[in-house]
């Protein structure tokens, strides 16, 4: 049978995980984090680049395995900060199951996969000054996360589901396009530190506002830029 136009062209582990995302994440669980690394450096000719494969994945700029090496060990780190990468983040992202840090700041990333909600382990993720129109909904997947940088972007709204990250301290959603955001997030109780400023804001539900319940509960918004 011949492809069809949304599939025409299309890799097939893009296909595996576009009709059935969860075979696709058994899949990817089962690969070591080096193999992950690799399926990701093929994809993204600015890793290809920056990424020898004659150099041990250990060795691989901003990356870092915990002290099992790379032949059994996993990724706890991914600190790629203004490498020049574009386009949409890879499906095998979410194999990185062990991840503590994703700092992705600064490059020209134009999409999130639904499979970073395997992230069971993140704590800490920057994708400031980006390309990102949106953010999908498994993010709140993420139950260890208390850090999310989204600053700088092109975010024309946040979903409903970030109200379900219990561990978030910090959510920065600045320089966006945002016309709302979502009351849920009113019950992430342990958040300190929010940061609104530069959004197009028309309609901004009353727990944002000043003395609202986020600010009840101890959380700083920042609604204008500190100079």
């Amino acid at each position: 049978m011949p492809p069809t136009p949304k599939t025409a062209g299309k890799t097939s582990d893009e296909l595996a995980s576009a009709s059935n995302p969860k075979i696709a994440a058994a899949k990817l669980k089962r690969l070591s984090d080096e193999k992950v690394l690799k399926l990701w450096r093929k994809k993204c000719p600015e890793l290809r680049e920056l990424w020898q494969l004659d150099e041990p994945v250990d060795k691989w700029e901003g990356i870092t395995f915990d002290g099992d090496g790379p032949s059994k060990g996993k990724v706890i780190a991914i600190e790629l900060d203004d490498m020049d990468i574009t386009g949409e983040l890879p499906f095998e992202i979410g194999g990185f199951t062990s991840l503590k840090v994703l700092a992705l700041d600064g490059n020209e990333i134009t999409g999130v996969p639904s499979s970073i909600g395997m992230l069971k382990n993140l704590e800490e993720c920057y994708l400031s000054n980006n390309l990102l129109k949106s953010i999908p909904p498994e993010i709140g997947e993420c139950e260890s996360l208390e850090t999310l940088w989204l600053n700088n972007n092109r975010l024309r709204k946040l979903p409903t589901e970030l109200g379900n990250l219990s561990s978030l301290q910090t959510l920065d959603v600045s320089e966006n396009e945002l016309t709302t955001l979502p009351k849920q997030l009113a019950e992430c109780e342990l958040l300190e530190q929010l940061d609104i400023y530069n959004n197009p804001f028309k309609n901004l539900p009353e727990e944002f506002g000043e003395e609202g319940l986020l600010e009840a509960q101890g959380c700083n918004v920042v609604r204008e830029p500190i100079n």
